[in-house]
């Protein structure tokens, strides 16, 4: 079983979804950053500052309300990928604590044991066909969640919160995402703190502190601090750090930028900030399209065109979600602030200048919070071809691993890794909780995605001129969609209730 397990170490981290609990601390009533898990592993190269294992020995089981002695003798438990290619928790494993990768391996054997299940790990983009034909070899599913919301509505997952060793209630599932993952009061996936990818997938701003004192701008932190990091006082930092470095005339990699961030990314990334979503949904939990009438949402998205393109301070490419030539020129020192996601910032490990972590700037000072994007996550589906008492199972085993992760996982990654072992200050990890309190997900990406891809496109090919008419055109074919799918949940989506 240890073989298996220790071959499952890389998979476990894709399905890894990060819990913040039920209160603003992502990490409150976790255990402290110096304690590994029950065995007491700990990383042996973890520096001597470290504060030392001093917690009692403590039972994850405790926090969860699964039976004492549930347990399915040697069960198999097939956990599916869509494929290999999908990105793991960090960009590189050989860059990463021992202590946290011993705590992913530690949950999966923490759940083996407990539950005995034995795990195995499968990739192929073929189980939507496998369950068709009703193929009841995988226990759960895991992709993109705007396939698993597609498949859901075509009847080929369980209602999640239907499965009874499953409780939403607990801290280790997120009310703040999962509200935006039900369509009518019904969940057909769950973000819980099994998952990394709602950590891994939260949009920053990086920026060089050296380039920041040359340029003589204040301090970035106690502007934030302030509450005046707005989009106003960030185009002015951008302004001041763009210029031409080489003389040839020409705006190239080779000059200095204010900021990089993707075409792809960025309208995503500020209408978030903005606390402004593509779909919302009406008192019955049904989503509903406004963009064509929503008066901020098109003050927000001009706004942006005006931000980034008239701005001047602005370089892309469109090479990925996080630019490749992005990453080199900040990492040369030659861009004052890039957009990343917590899964990128191992890339800027080896940069000579120090950085810091700040979230996106609000859209004026009269906002109330900063917001932080929380893109297309990986999301998990319990397959509707399983009998009822193998979805319990799914449901159990989620259930302890997510109470697991919230007592042990999460902090390795929370506090250890991302706020101590990636970071260059402590005012980082500050900003680290700045934005994992306030970060936002756009049920539009899952939902309705022709919706963000005209958001997309519109910005992409800078058509500022056809917001609204192009807003209003789609509004019937986006209205259309909408009814389908919660047609196709409301008839597909299997229950476990009858």
């Amino acid at each position: 079983m240890k073989r298996i397990l220790a071959l499952l170490l890389a998979a476990l981290m894709l399905v890894g979804v990060a819990a913040c609990g039920k209160t603003d601390d992502p990490t409150k009533d976790t255990t402290p950053s110096g304690t590994s898990g029950p065995s007491g592993t700990s990383d042996t190269n973890a520096p001597d500052t470290e504060p030392a294992d001093t917690e009692p020995a403590f039972d994850p089981g405790d926090l969860d309300d699964l039976p004492k002695d549930l347990y399915y003798d040697g069960a198999d438990f097939v956990f599916c990928s869509a494929g290999k290619e999908y990105p793991t928790t960090v960009t590189d494993q050989d860059q990463i604590a021992d202590r946290y990768l011993n705590s992913v391996y530690e949950r999966t054997l923490y759940v083996s044991e407990r539950l005995g299940v034995n795990f195995e790990e499968k990739f192929t983009a073929s189980y939507a066909d496998a369950i068709r034909a009703g193929d009841d070899t995988y226990k759960l599913v895991h992709h993109r969640g705007i396939y698993i919301f597609a498949q859901a509505a075509e009847g080929l997952g369980y209602l999640w919160s239907d499965i009874d060793t499953v409780d939403l209630t607990k801290n280790y599932w997120f009310d703040e995402i999962n509200a935006n993952l039900s369509i009518g009061g019904k969940l057909i996936t769950a973000a819980g703190a099994y998952n990394m990818s709602t950590y891994t997938y939260t949009h920053a701003i990086l920026f060089n502190k050296r380039l920041i004192e040359d340029y003589a701008l204040e301090d970035p932190y106690q502007v934030v601090r302030d509450g005046k990091w707005t989009w106003e006082k960030f185009a002015e930092f951008g302004a001041k750090a763009t210029f031409e470095l080489d003389g040839d005339g020409k705006r190239t990699e080779e000059d200095a930028w204010g900021f990089f961030c993707s075409p792809k990314e960025a309208p995503q990334n500020f209408t978030k900030a903005a606390n402004t979503f593509l779909l919302t949904k009406d008192g019955d939990d049904y989503p509903i399209y406004t963009l064509d009438s929503d008066e901020h949402f098109l003050t927000v998205f001009t706004k942006i065109f005006e931000l980034l393109y008239d701005g001047g301070f602005w370089k892309w490419t469109d090479d990925g979600d996080i630019s490749e030539m992005g990453i080199r020129v900040f990492n040369a020192g030659r861009a004052l602030m890039i957009d990343t996601q917590f899964l990128t910032i191992p890339q800027f490990r080896d940069m000579d200048a120090d950085f810091g972590v700040i979230p996106y700037p609000k859209f004026d000072e009269s906002q109330d919070k900063y917001y932080s994007e929380n893109e297309n996550i990986f999301l998990p589906m319990i397959p509707s071809s399983l009998q009822l008492k193998d979805a319990v199972m799914t449901g159990a085993v989620m259930e302890a691993m997510s109470s697991y992760a919230i007592r042990y996982t999460i902090p390795e990654y929370y506090e250890v890794l991302l706020k101590t072992k990636l970071s260059r200050d402590e005012q980082s990890g500050e900003m680290f909780d700045i934005i994992m309190k306030n970060r936002v997900f756009d049920p539009a990406l899952f939902y309705i995605p022709d919706v963000e891809r005209l958001i997309r496109d519109l910005f992409m090919n800078e058509k500022r001129d056809r917001i609204v008419s192009d807003l209003a055109r789609k509004a019937g074919t986006f209205d259309t969609q909408i009814e389908e799918l919660i047609v196709g949940f409301e008839e597909n989506v299997k229950s476990v209730l009858g």
